[in-house]
């Protein structure tokens, strides 16, 4: 019989028939011996290294368990898990735990830190961005152009190759995430051998690059470039805010949220059965 202590405690078993799961109030049980195999059969999946005497660890326990609960109705489900990093200080160690809570996010087997929200409603928010999210389309033609924006309202980025160092991209791609549930495109254009997909505005001028255009599709006509934005030549001027400011002029309607105030980190091993409130000046992982 299983133990009551657990509360809801259920057992689900791997489609394979591989591996066996233990839930704890709908929240997957990890250990050394099945985690590597519950990451590999879930595309996407959120782990919490925890410690019993944590008191962040213990503040977040019942908003994790309510939103397993809800993410397991999400299209795709997405499971959340749990690994106790006292009892299993090595394999929290391999993914670079050094404090508690901490999340990790795992998508095809890959762990990255997990920059959400810890409330129940910002964790199922995310999850949806993840499972749905598509990073911007890179164009090389107007025709391309055309398919990626369909009828979306289109958020052209010009940019010089390669983009992997630009800066500004990365801000269009951060915001291109951030938007991910408006009903906006995201696409751009660079390249070496030929210049970038350059939609011209109504009165015939071509948009900076590096930069931006709102990319209105004319009927049976070339993409028209409704309004431009330059990336400033204080680079730190191109920001998310002030790129949906943009948007918000030029009629599309857009807002990012605000960034979640996030507790400190319990860091001591050292801590009493109530455990400390930290050490402060440390974020979460």
């Amino acid at each position: 019989m299983l133990s009551r202590r657990f509360g809801l405690l259920a057992i689900l078993v791997a489609s394979s028939g591989a591996a066996t799961y233990t839930e704890e109030k709908d929240v997957v049980v990890l250990t050394p011996e099945n985690f590597k195999p519950f990451i590999k059969e879930h595309p996407v999946a959120l782990v919490e290294f925890y410690a019993p005497w944590c008191g962040h660890c213990k503040a977040l326990e019942p908003k994790w368990a309510e939103a397993a609960a809800k993410a397991k109705k999400l299209s795709p489900p997405v499971p959340l898990a749990k690994v106790d990093a006292d009892a299993h200080g090595d394999l929290a160690g391999e993914y670079d735990v050094s404090g508690y809570p901490t999340i990790k996010l795992f998508r095809d087997g890959e762990a990255e830190e997990y920059n959400g929200a810890r409330e129940v409603d910002g964790i199922l928010s995310h999850l949806k961005k993840i499972t749905t999210y598509k990073p911007p389309t890179r164009v090389k033609t107007t025709d391309e152009l055309a398919a990626a924006a369909g009828k979306k309202a289109t958020v052209l980025g010009l940019f010089r190759m390669p983009v992997a160092a630009s800066a500004a991209y990365k801000t269009f791609k951060a915001l291109s995430w951030e938007l991910a549930e408006h009903d906006i495109a995201f696409a751009y254009s660079a390249d070496y051998s030929a210049p970038p997909v350059l939609p011209l505005t109504a009165d015939g001028k071509k948009p900076a690059v590096p930069g931006l255009a709102l990319v209105q599709m004319a009927a049976g006509g070339p993409p028209l470039a409704k309004a431009t934005m330059g990336v400033p030549r204080k680079k730190e001027e191109f920001t998310e805010e002030a790129i949906v400011s943009w948007l918000n002029s030029n009629g599309v309607e857009a807002k990012i949220a605000e960034k979640e105030e996030e507790p400190e980190k319990n860091y001591s091993e050292n801590e009493g059965e109530e455990g400390s409130e930290g050490y402060g000046g440390h974020d979460y992982d």
